[in-house]
């Protein structure tokens, strides 16, 4: 039953609304599956990683696993993006991790968890400035003689990421996409060359042997390996900028674990081939990061070898504008939720960026730059290494815990289309590789840094995570105790900011008996709108309290046909219906429904999927429950139900049961709001919908949306009012 307006009557239209220069909401619709892509490989940095990372770790570890390590890396994130992607498709948030945790841990440990993702995030992006202005420096002085100071370069690279970071994300990837293809092409032909002259004309398979995970060193090819995977899972994160969010995020990461796991076994397995693999390590010991290019210039010429050099500096530079996108959207959805200060959550109406979270990075990393060079810190040792490594750390953590909250989030709701390996078996063997490779990481955290065992920094910079999480935990109870509404909202997923403005019509309003104010937005009315209001709508997480909700159910259905005929009686009427409404709302909660809300919480919709059968619209107990609350008016409550079953469709479906508005805050495009959300959702999984409009006054409303009148008019007994089923087939209005 979805009461809506009643008591119609005309009103002039409102005065159109002043434009504000900036929005609560990302830009939409920017991205495909490749651009998102283009952001998670690039903040892997690949031909840093090879040139770089894996060659280090064949002279550190004396060893010549990491291929196999890669691999296995490679087959443990794919297993963690699992779950991780699967939540994705019911969670669409910039927040993350953040909101996973809050919504499958609790909100307090979601705030935990993006104080700790914030420095970690920060610590990748800004740890990247000292190898492109370390890295940078060293070639301009070996091909000019230049002595630029490191610094100096970083600050350079420092300025154009802060152009780039206010500009539309769409024009970020394009320059992405160009950086990335020419560094993956020159890796392709690095190791064409190396797998095409292999030491002794012999092709060895030894460094893909799996017997290298288990022998002495095993540990640490695992974790320097995960550190090369870090920021796959950052397609999450543009999830409310792309075409398809439920789609684009598992595609794009499922790609990126993919193509990342393959270039990099098959790239530090081709330097093992060419060397022969008992000549790596002396060959990675005495040559160190010049390795890759020193075994290609001999066959392919400096001028190419030259440009691979180039192009280490650009798969730097490129990581630096992906991480530094990844920092301002987790700001800005916590500014937008108010965990953090609110102005941290506007967009740019212009491009559609965060730019006050972009504007913060970009602080923030001037401000380390700036005490990096005063001390004459070295770039490459303290910056580069030291603060990545520490990055990287706590996005492991972050991967760990995140991995549990899935497995909690699936628990805790009855949700259709994710069976037991997407919600709980796949999450419990992520988490639990997770939790090892992050064991090793810490035990061997010091040989990592290559620092010594009993060095501060070893315990000091992973204490510093748990202190950041603790901080979070602490400011997260202190909302819950201070700053209820602002709890309410922690974690909600992109539902929480619906970036297409409601519309309400110039001449209909709802006169002071309206249980709610469903309106029909312009863009599928034309000629009824008038002023654009933004009205931020979010689903209502499982531990929610449910007064909030039921009280803008009470107050809304308090007075109307239905409820006169239901409880003749007002005062019992009063004392009946905060009981009834409580005991809808907490059985949606409980996982058989979704609820919404608006406008603050000043209104809410509950749907329930039909999917595989009825809706599951009742708690058990609720004869029992019923009779209890409704003393001698039970008899109507079971008819109303009964006549509404009895009509219900058997075709798979969403039902919108109830959608209301609290009466002060009528007319304000709430319930449109509310109503056109699901329903966009519901168009772009080709799902129809299904309702009973309470009069005829609204079913042309209803018409609006896509809704049409189907079977009879459901009679009520005693003389009382009709119910209109209404059914919407799938697909029916794109434009919504």
């Amino acid at each position: 039953m979805s009461e809506n307006s009643l008591g119609l009557q005309t009103r002039p239209a409102p005065p159109p609304a002043r434009p504000s220069r900036v929005s609560r909401a990302l830009a939409r619709n920017r991205l495909g599956v490749s651009a998102v892509v283009f952001f998670i490989v690039s903040a892997a940095a690949p031909l840093t990683v090879i040139g770089s990372g894996a060659v280090v770790t064949f002279a550190q570890t004396k060893t010549i696993g990491i291929p196999v390590a890669y691999a296995a890396i490679a087959v443990v994130l794919g297993v963690f993006a699992v779950g991780y992607v699967a939540m994705s498709r019911h969670i669409t948030n910039a927040g993350a991790f953040y909101t996973y945790v809050a919504q499958g841990l609790g909100r307090v440990f979601g705030v935990g968890a993006s104080f700790v993702a914030i420095v970690a995030y920060n610590a990748m992006q800004i740890g990247l400035y000292g190898g492109f202005g370390g890295i940078l420096a060293t070639h301009l002085k070996t091909w000019f003689g230049w002595n630029v100071q490191w610094w100096v370069l970083g600050l350079g690279g420092w300025l154009i990421v802060a152009i780039l970071g206010v500009l539309r994300i769409d024009f970020n990837s394009r320059v992405l996409a160009v950086l990335l293809t020419a560094e993956c092409l020159i890796m392709l032909v690095f190791d064409a060359t190396e797998l095409t002259h292999p030491a002794n004309g012999t092709v060895s398979f030894a460094a893909l042997s799996p017997s290298h995970l288990f022998a002495a060193g095993g540990g640490a090819l695992l974790v320097t390996a995960v550190t090369g995977f870090v920021g796959f899972e950052g397609g999450a994160v543009y999830a409310e900028e792309t075409r398809d969010p439920k789609r684009t995020v598992a595609q794009a990461t499922y790609i990126a674990v993919a193509f990342v796991g393959v270039l990099y076994a098959v790239s530090s397995w081709a330097l093992t081939v060419f060397t022969g693999p008992g000549n790596i390590v002396d060959a990675a010991t005495t040559q160190s990061t010049d390795l890759i290019f020193n075994i290609n210039s001999g066959f392919l010429g400096a001028w190419i070898v030259d440009i691979g050099r180039i192009l280490i500096v650009t798969s730097l530079f490129a990581a630096l504008v992906s991480f530094h996108n990844t920092v301002a959207r987790y700001l800005f959805a916590l500014g937008r939720e108010h965990v953090l200060p609110s102005g941290l959550g506007a967009t740019s109406r212009r491009t559609g960026a965060p730019y006050v979270g972009s504007l913060v990075q970009t602080a923030v990393a001037l401000v380390v730059l700036i005490l990096f060079a005063a001390f004459k810190l070295d770039p490459l040792g303290d910056l580069f290494f030291v603060v990545t490594t520490y990055g990287g750390l706590g996005v492991l953590i972050l991967m760990a815990v995140t991995s549990v909250s899935v497995i909690g989030y699936f628990a805790a709701r009855k949700i259709a289309g994710e069976n037991v390996w997407h919600r709980a078996v796949a999450p419990a063997i992520a988490a639990l590789l997770l939790v090892v490779v992050l064991w090793l990481t810490l035990n061997q955290y010091s040989t990592l840094l290559g620092l010594p065992s009993d060095h501060p920094a070893v315990w000091m910079l992973p204490a510093s995570f748990a202190v950041a999480g603790v901080v979070g935990i602490l400011w997260g109870l202190f909302l819950r105790s201070k700053r209820p509404k602002v709890y309410a909202a922690i974690g909600l997923g992109a539902n929480s900011v619906i970036g297409r403005a409601s519309q309400e019509p110039l001449a209909i309003t709802a006169g002071p008996s309206s249980g709610t104010n469903v309106l029909p937005a312009q863009v599928t009315s034309p000629g009824l709108g008038a002023s654009p209001v933004r009205h931020e709508i979010f689903l209502v997480g499982g531990d929610h309290p449910v007064g909030p909700v039921s009280t803008v159910l009470s107050e809304a259905f308090i007075t109307g046909d239905i409820a006169d005929w239901l409880v003749p009686n007002v005062a019992d009427r009063r004392r009946i219906y905060p009981q009834y409404w409580a005991m809808a709302v907490e059985h949606a909660l409980s996982g058989a429904g979704e609820v919404y809300a608006g406008g603050e919480l000043a209104g809410t919709a509950l749907w329930y999927p039909a999917v595989y059968g009825p809706p599951n619209s009742e708690p058990r107990d609720f004869a029992q429950r019923l009779r209890a609350i409704c003393g001698p008016y039970t008899d109507r409550f079971f008819a109303l139900h009964q006549a509404m079953d009895a009509a219900h469709p058997t075709m798979p479906h969403h039902y919108l049961a109830f959608v209301a508005v609290l009466p002060p805050e009528q007319n304000r495009g709430i319930g449109s709001a509310l109503v056109q959300h699901r329903l966009r959702e519901l168009d772009a999984a080709a799902v129809p919908a299904y309702l009973e409009a309470t009069n005829r006054r609204n079913l042309a409303l209803y018409v609006h949306l896509g809704f049409q009148p189907t079977g009879n008019p459901i009679v009520l007994p005693d003389d009382g009012p009709k119910l209109y089923p209404m059914w919407r087939p799938a697909s029916v209005h794109r434009g919504l």
